[in-house]
């Protein structure tokens, strides 16, 4: 018993992570949070959305996001009980505030990224951006195809019928239970489903033919194989997507094989403060890199820092020629290839003899590996980087002429005093690579293979060597206390507009450890 009523400013050291984040949350503007409840003063009370957010942004920087154990927490834990002001809410009022609240959640971001700011932890001389695969919260084993979820549809309803028929028999069934409502939600996402499948056809002919094109304009040259045909198109294996979480997809995941998920895009600047966050439904790192660019050059005029960015790293994941030679505001330092490749001296004579059995078949990897006495990995990737399926050795030279020799003659075609098949034998390359040639001398776009030498150029200077090599220690660090500090490895929402501001709130929770703790991860 209590002779005069009790404190919670007495439960917690005054220099605890529950004050740090009740001082940040007095900080905000959350007109967002209030102004979607009614100002009358009719309907339902409601907690103090203050006191939710208090409690989610504490949650999230602890590494807890189920809404259970949250709930059990604000009963025995005391910086919990503290956060919501001795208030109990339950796990189905912060799953609804969480999903209610969704945009404006995510919109925190930019808020704290402002604190960050203010307090002068943002520096843009370097920004490093890069992307994490983060799982779904949904099985890699709910993929179907579109005849797969329309059977489904067709099987759901009629269990569903003959359940309303046992139940309500010849009535009409206006009380319709609401444990039923799971199914109707199971059908919603099936037909989301197909959806997704229709309006991305990958797989598509027309689809396939176009993106040959496309990689053959870029390159300037014919792609090798098969050309895509109706029959072949048919026969290709059916377009997946997933029952449980229809905007998440299969994603190759390094070593690990692959994994549902999503790729989430992160900028970051070399104090470890996050400045721009996305979520993508992709594989490929290459088109992420110009938004990325410019949402951070957008996040921090938004947040009140006037400077300039330095330099945009990135891996090679991003190379793309438009994404080295594109004005994004600073110059971008991309990796063109592995760094593993890019190092990796030429094997002697004596390894290619044997590199070259490999190819024909003659020695299986893990004998020649023995032979070399390098791992069966070594052989493989180096069997593929010097050979052909001919078994021709095929030299990292090329036998295209230096840009010197053939800007001249690309000149002439571009005045009309040579055809472009007279270029092309003259220069020994073929006519498209005659077209990205001719793009380039009148200015349309930079020819890539120059693109790329130019970008090689740049990161072998010192220099540019030093900038890049603050990438690692910029952005590793932030995947590093997300994915095993904070134990951030799944979402927990599904939808891709629910996982974006998930990630933002994840992105958050960081910048907020960084705010209250600068010196550390």
């Amino acid at each position: 018993m209590f002779l005069l009523p009790p404190s919670v400013r007495d439960w917690l050291p005054e220099d605890h992570l529950a004050w740090f984040v009740i001082d940040v949350v007095d900080e905000l503007d959350l007109s967002a949070f209030y102004g979607s409840y009614r100002a009358d003063g009719r309907g339902g009370a409601v907690y103090d959305p203050a006191v939710m957010l208090a409690v989610l942004l504490y949650a999230y920087c602890t590494g807890e996001r189920s809404s259970r154990r949250i709930e059990r927490r604000l009963v025995e834990d005391v910086a919990y009980r503290v956060l919501a002001a001795n208030q109990t809410p339950d796990h189905a009022t912060l799953a609804r505030f969480r999903r209610r609240h969704q945009d404006a959640i995510g919109a925190l971001f930019g808020q704290v990224l402002s604190l960050c700011v203010k307090a002068g932890l943002v520096d843009t001389g370097v920004v490093a951006i890069d992307g994490t695969k983060i799982a779904a919260d949904a099985s890699f084993f709910a993929n179907r195809n579109a005849e797969e979820l329309a059977a489904e549809i067709l099987t759901e309803a009629e269990q569903t019928d003959a359940a309303e028929d046992e139940q309500f028999g010849v009535a009409r069934g206006d009380e319709l239970p609401g444990q039923w409502a799971g199914g109707r939600d199971r059908r919603d996402r099936i037909r989301v489903a197909l959806d997704e499948i229709q309006r991305e056809k990958a797989r598509d002919y027309e689809s396939r033919v176009a993106e040959r094109e496309r990689k053959e304009r870029e390159s300037g040259k014919g792609l090798t194989g098969p050309k895509p045909s109706p029959n072949t198109a048919r026969r290709a294996g059916a377009r997946k997507a997933n029952t449980t979480d229809p905007h998440s997809r299969i994603i190759a995941h390094a070593s690990k094989g692959v994994m549902q998920g999503y790729n989430a895009q992160t900028a970051a600047t070399e104090g470890q403060i996050i400045v721009a966050a996305d979520v993508a439904a992709t594989t490929n790192d290459q088109p992420h890199f110009i938004p990325m660019a410019a949402a951070v050059v957008e996040n921090l005029a938004a947040a009140g820092d006037a400077g300039p960015v330095g330099v945009f790293l990135a891996d090679a994941g991003y190379w793309t020629a438009a994404n080295g030679t594109t004005d994004v505001g600073a110059e971008a330092l991309i990796a063109t290839r592995k760094t593993a490749w890019r190092k990796a001296p030429k094997p002697d004579d004596d390894k290619l003899l044997v590199l070259a059995k490999v190819n024909r078949g003659e020695l299986s990897l893990r004998k020649a590996g023995e032979i070399l006495g390098v791992s069966y990995t070594w052989v493989r990737d180096m069997t593929k980087r010097y050979f052909g399926t001919d078994g021709e050795l095929i030299t990292t030279r090329t036998s295209e002429p230096e840009p010197d020799e053939w800007i001249p003659v690309i000149e002439q075609v571009d005045r009309g005093e040579i055809s472009k098949r007279a270029a092309a034998d003259r220069l020994t390359v073929s006519v498209n690579r005659v077209n990205v040639m001719l793009a380039h001398v009148r200015g349309e776009h930079i020819d890539p293979v120059i693109a790329r030498q130019q970008m090689d150029d740049k990161l072998g200077h010192l220099i540019g060597a030093k900038l890049y090599a603050k990438r690692q220690h910029s952005i590793e660090p932030v995947f590093g206390n997300i994915k095993n500090n904070l134990g951030y490895r799944r979402f927990t929402r599904r939808g891709l507009d629910a996982v974006q501001s998930e990630w933002r709130l994840i992105c958050t929770a960081h910048n907020l450890l960084k705010l209250r703790t600068p010196s550390t991860t």
